[in-house]
């Protein structure tokens, strides 16, 4: 029947090399749990904008229908040019349509909102497939290292007092590992949001140069197209924008203590089609382009702050790392004390038997930091 010493010398190397993989995946479950967390953020959102789009669909077909039904009834605008109000008949027809424009506003902008999270969701999907993975591994690997000693060193051993406090050191430095981890996938989270919401704002800045151009353009006469264009091109914008608040919104249910105001904090108004389509004049254009120019101040604002946030949270990331580090080093130092420790306490119950000095086990790498993390 094999020894005692022999069983744990045999056990050895296994150990070392279940140790070493073992760290390798150390961040996957708390990488998985804060993405499952952000998954059911999108899904939520995901759902108050579906429900939103299914009413805005129901106002637009309420407003097109009394569109219609005003603008398409020779009854009324007979009744009014015989009582003498065919102007308030022209005001009300001009309300019912703006009206109906406004919805159809509303709905373009909720329904690119929601394409938008859907495709949020469908990357956060494919990094949560790869978490999941590594994750499994990392599970099976714990089960594997559990299982050497599953008899012996199982909880509360008076005997060995030296294992037991290893033990507890060990699992001290595995939280805090996945605590630093979950810090850190959060800091990285927040820089990824960060870096979309700014993107969205240069897409906006793009939109707003040239809705100047159009704006200069209608300025000296550039008809019924220019200003349609121009107001293509500001919707674009606001949707723009719009992505950008729900971004915002995201970031700060992960870190409340972000200051965030400046990003969203861009007024972009679309104008009025009767005013600046249907009866479009010089001081309509006027006013409108003093619009734009305010808006595009403000939205050079909003992209100066991205960048500071984007400087700052990759400061952020750089401290995680470090931290990171020295706190993987310590777990890697705690496991193995803990493994030989339970050789050690092997070695005292053969009393008697000459076992032998031998020198700690180390684990592969254990003097070597972590290989630094790189944005690609």
């Amino acid at each position: 029947m094999q020894s005692t010493p022999e069983k744990i010398l045999q056990a050895a190397t296994l150990n070392t090399t279940l140790l070493a993989a073992l760290h390798g995946l150390d961040a996957s479950p708390s990488q998985l749990a804060q993405q499952l967390s952000y998954i059911a953020d999108l899904k939520a959102q995901q759902s108050r904008l579906e429900k939103q789009v299914d009413a805005l669909k129901k106002k637009t077909a309420a407003e097109l229908k009394d569109h219609k039904r005003y603008n398409e009834s020779t009854f009324r605008r007979f009744a009014h040019k015989a009582s003498g109000r065919t102007e308030r008949f022209n005001e009300k027809a001009a309300e019912e349509e703006k009206a109906y424009f406004d919805a159809i506003q509303a709905q373009k902008s909720a329904e690119d909102e929601l394409g938008y999270v859907m495709q949020l969701l469908a990357e956060a999907e494919a990094k949560k497939e790869e978490y999941e993975r590594d994750a499994k591994r990392h599970a099976e690997l714990q089960r594997e290292l559990d299982a050497l000693y599953p008899s012996i060193f199982t909880g509360y051993t008076p005997e060995f007092p030296e294992e037991d406090e290893r033990e507890r050191a060990c699992e001290e430095a595995s939280a805090r590992l996945q605590g630093v981890n979950q810090a850190l996938e959060k800091e990285r989270q927040v820089y990824d949001l960060v870096m979309k919401a700014c993107g969205r704002l240069l897409d906006c800045k793009r939109l707003l140069l040239s809705a100047n151009d159009m704006s200069h353009m209608d300025l000296w006469g550039g008809g019924t197209f220019a200003s349609m264009a121009k107001r293509n091109v500001l919707e674009q914008a606001t949707s723009c924008l719009q992505q950008v608040r729900m971004l915002t919104g995201q970031i700060r249910s992960i870190d409340p203590s972000l200051d965030l105001q400046a990003l969203g904090a861009v007024d972009i108004d679309p104008g009025d089609i009767w005013s600046d389509v249907v009866f479009d004049n010089v001081f309509t254009d006027m006013d409108m382009h003093r619009r734009i120019q305010a808006a595009r101040t403000q939205l050079e604002r909003a992209l100066q702050r991205g960048a500071q946030l984007m400087k700052e949270q990759q400061a952020k990331e750089k401290e995680r790392i470090a931290e990171l580090s020295r706190v993987s080093a310590e777990l890697r130092e705690r496991r193995t004390e803990l493994q030989w420790s339970r050789e050690d306490a092997f070695r005292r119950v053969v009393g008697g038997e000459e076992v032998g000095e031998r020198v700690m086990p180390s684990v592969d790498g254990e003097d070597e930091a972590p290989p630094a993390y790189s944005r690609t």
